[in-house]
């Protein structure tokens, strides 16, 4: 699923003494002012998960005559979280017949897509988004989960380690990484990904769920119990280690 690296910004040498400087406030009475500021508010609503506010704004920019790449994009995203994936995956794909060189198009219809069930559609779209900037760290991440989730593991990991190259501290790609490597059976790997996401208890958990995904049960109880002698209060393994001693009782 929007996020993009922060620049850092760097303090140059001079004197320990500065007066701020005057911050001065667009002229709204320029149309291009005014339409970057309305864009703003309906970006802040759509971050802000004001969906029905964003939607009712959108439509009022586009009754007063705005026609945006940026108003399509977002009133996309707006829809996508009202439940109307459809529209926003049709809203999409105009834009990005009309701006292909729009990496945040591509990347957002990949989400919709994915969250559509057109795993195959999202590979496609993401895959375009991705050679357009090679090191959005949201783009590597989602596609290496799809490619995960459609049984190439071993490529879903290099694009996994590529995002984290990118946003070393991204605990979704870290755990995402982890059941990659796991599905590869590199389970020393995997669970130092999981470490590396959480607490102990849910590296453990999460390398259960791992190994339960690929069949291997006995190795899922080890780290289910492993997790809970972690942390006693872990409910979620306490669920799992009753559930497969149930499933396996004669």
């Amino acid at each position: 699923m929007t996020p993009r690296l922060l620049a850092l910004g760097l303090l140059l040498a001079g004197p320990a003494f500065a007066r701020e400087k005057e911050v001065l406030s667009p002229d709204l009475s320029q149309p291009q002012a005014r339409a970057e500021a309305q864009l703003n508010v309906l970006e802040g609503l759509v971050r802000s998960g004001m969906v029905e506010d964003a939607l009712r704004v959108a439509s009022q920019l586009r009754e007063s005559g705005m026609d945006d790449p940026k108003l399509d994009l977002l009133q996309a995203r707006a829809m996508h979280a009202a439940g109307m994936s459809a529209q926003a995956a049709e809203m999409l794909k105009t834009l990005t017949r009309h701006q292909p060189r729009d990496e945040a198009a591509w990347s957002e219809l990949g989400v919709v897509l994915a969250d559509t069930q057109d795993t195959a559609g999202a590979i496609v779209a993401l895959e375009r988004a991705r050679r357009l900037d090679p090191e959005d760290p949201r783009v590597l991440n989602n596609l290496g989960y799809l490619e995960m989730a459609s049984g190439d593991s071993k490529r879903a990991v290099t694009l996994l380690q590529a995002a984290l190259v990118q946003e070393p501290s991204n605990i979704r790609t870290r755990n995402n990484l982890g059941f990659a490597l796991a599905r590869l059976e590199r389970d020393s790997e995997a669970l130092t990904a999981f470490l590396a996401a959480g607490s102990e208890a849910d590296a453990r958990y999460n390398m259960g769920v791992a190994c339960e995904q690929r069949g291997d049960t006995a190795s899922a109880l080890t780290n289910y119990q492993a997790a809970l002698a972690a942390s006693e209060n872990h409910g979620p393994a306490r669920a799992a280690i009753s559930r497969l001693l149930h499933t396996e009782s004669p």
